[in-house]
């Protein structure tokens, strides 16, 4: 008589505690279907804990970015668009106004922030 093998996946779990909370990667687990992985995955992450919501996805199915250092660097220097770059376009608007300086002087203030930040990464 032959033996039927079962053929084992690893599964990421995900919980979401209530309904205004994003989904939490909790841990993995290994399981031969997504119904059995919700399953398990209730019995060891929710044993204590309450949640409305788990999400098991086959690690094989996730797609990651690749390992390479240059990925997330960027192409142009946007600062003006993260949060930090408020203040500092507020406060070079305001010395513009109140010094009546030149949009040259905006500039080379700028450039020579940019050549300072450079040395500190070197």
């Amino acid at each position: 008589m032959e033996e039927k093998q079962t053929e084992y996946s690893i599964f990421e779990v995900f919980i979401q505690r209530t309904q205004a909370e994003h989904h939490v990667h909790v841990g993995s687990l290994v399981a031969p279907s997504p119904d059995v992985a919700i399953q398990t995955a209730r019995e060891n992450f929710l044993r204590r804990e309450k949640a409305v919501n788990i999400w098991v996805v086959p690690r094989d199915q996730i797609t990651a970015t690749p390992y390479e250092p240059d990925f997330f660097t960027r192409e142009m220097d946007r600062k003006y668009r993260e949060v930090a770059g408020y203040t500092e376009n507020g406060r070079l608007w305001r010395m513009f106004k109140e010094k009546a300086i030149t949009l040259e002087e905006i500039v080379a203030y700028v450039e020579g922030r940019k050549a300072r930040e450079r040395k500190k990464q070197a």
